[in-house]
């Protein structure tokens, strides 16, 4: 039990660190400003949190002492509650179509993540 909880805060504190970092320099290399964000940035957003989502289930999956589908699947779970709550309580001035990006993408690739994890520890396993 101890292991799936540990399994699942690393997996989501190494995806929410990947955003953190991707999103300063990403911020930095477009010259973003306070205020109204470009729809360029939102869309690199997409695409960056959706791959850390998939890093963290990768993550989640290998620390895992057995089941990584079952613990990538609550990750997933994890992320789409995060991003159904922004959707009910919206924050102000953020795009609609971003949100539900994310509540999609999140968990698809946290899925695709563990998915990942488990093809390659198989593959390893057979040779």
């Amino acid at each position: 039990m101890l292991r799936t909880i540990v399994a699942l805060i690393a997996g989501f504190a190494i995806m929410a660190f990947s955003v953190l970092i991707a999103t300063i320099a990403i911020a930095l290399a477009m010259g973003i400003q306070r205020g109204t964000l470009p729809t360029s940035f939102l869309i690199v957003m997409v695409v960056v949190s959706a791959l850390a989502s998939g890093l963290g289930g990768y993550a989640t999956a290998s620390l895992a002492q057995n089941r990584p589908m079952v613990h990538a699947g609550i990750l997933a779970t994890m992320i789409f509650v995060q991003h159904v709550y922004t959707i009910i309580f919206p924050v102000e001035g953020q795009e609609t179509w971003h949100v539900w990006s994310l509540a999609i993408t999140g968990p698809v690739l946290a899925i695709a993540g563990g998915k990942v994890r488990e093809l390659t520890a198989r593959k390893g396993a057979a040779t």
